[in-house]
């Protein structure tokens, strides 16, 4: 899950697929890569003293990342209609060294071992130049970000449906395309909080072409602008499907969901090991 600057939604759409995955009877887990602002485990009102992406990482690196240490590392929210796993992320900014790319590596490849569906909340920041020129090894703060863009089998990128987050939208996914040269069908532009009063007129239709115009991007997903549905996620602590599951947002939630990653029988030989790549909104 990624997305630019300016709070599109990334972690509650997050936090909305890898419940929607969870109902879908998939072994889900949602790891917070975010070197910026993590922020799933307080939207889900979990504890976020001992990091648990951090600490994935840290074994990575001396190769004792195994299920059982996951089992041990990963939580689960409570009152989960369908529960799924949690790799917290970074409670202090500062820490963000723990997060080196082959640490980041090292733990993803580990937990696609040991699930289905992983879904990795991605800070919005892709700049590379962080580090000096006189020393090549210095570590870089988005690190962690571009290294789980670069793996990712999905990447899902959100836009927030707006005058300034549109623009702010086409700028950054040129940049994300440079950086990850995904292929074409690896990426999903969602366009969320869309609503006439931002945009005006068939909003819609107006995102749609002005991706196409100016991105290139054809056929994004839209998830509307339901304040009241999110409002409630976000008070109780609970995903989307657990806090209004008959809202038009969760609804496009649902339907984004099955998109990235099919089910049922006709889809079980396709069925592999996912991971969408955004921080937090």
């Amino acid at each position: 899950m990624w997305g630019p600057h300016g709070a599109p939604g990334r972690t509650s759409l997050a936090i909305a697929l890898a419940a929607e995955f969870a109902a879908a009877g998939l072994r889900t887990v949602l790891a917070d890569a975010d070197t910026h602002a993590a922020s799933v485990a307080p939207a889900l009102g979990l504890l976020d003293e001992a990091p648990g992406f951090a600490a994935a990482c840290r074994l990575a690196g001396i190769g004792g990342l195994d299920d059982a240490q996951l089992e041990r590392l990963a939580v689960t929210p409570r009152g989960l209609r369908h529960p799924f796993r949690v790799l917290t992320g970074i409670g202090r900014p500062a820490r963000w060294p723990e997060l080196g790319p082959e640490r980041v590596a090292g733990a993803i490849s580990a937990i696609r071992q040991w699930c289905e569906v992983l879904v990795v909340d991605v800070a919005a920041s892709l700049e590379q130049d962080d580090e000096l020129a006189s020393d090549l090894a210095a570590p870089r703060r988005n690190a962690a970000g571009v290294e789980a863009l670069r793996t990712a089998d999905r990447i899902v990128a959100v836009a927030s449906a707006d005058p300034v987050g549109i623009p702010r939208f086409l700028r950054d996914h040129a940049e994300l395309l440079d950086l990850v040269q995904p292929d074409p069908e690896g990426v999903t532009v969602v366009v969320n909080k869309l609503r006439q009063g931002a945009i005006g007129l068939n909003p819609a239709g107006q995102v749609r072409q002005t991706l196409a115009r100016f991105g290139g991007i054809d056929r994004p997903a839209f998830v509307p602008w339901d304040a009241a549905a999110f409002d409630a996620a976000l008070l109780g602590a609970r995903p989307l499907a657990d806090a209004a599951p008959r809202s038009p947002a969760r609804t496009a939630v649902r339907e984004l969901a099955a998109m990235l990653v099919p089910t049922g029988a006709d889809a079980g030989a396709r069925r592999r090991r996912a991971r969408e790549p955004t921080s937090g909104g």
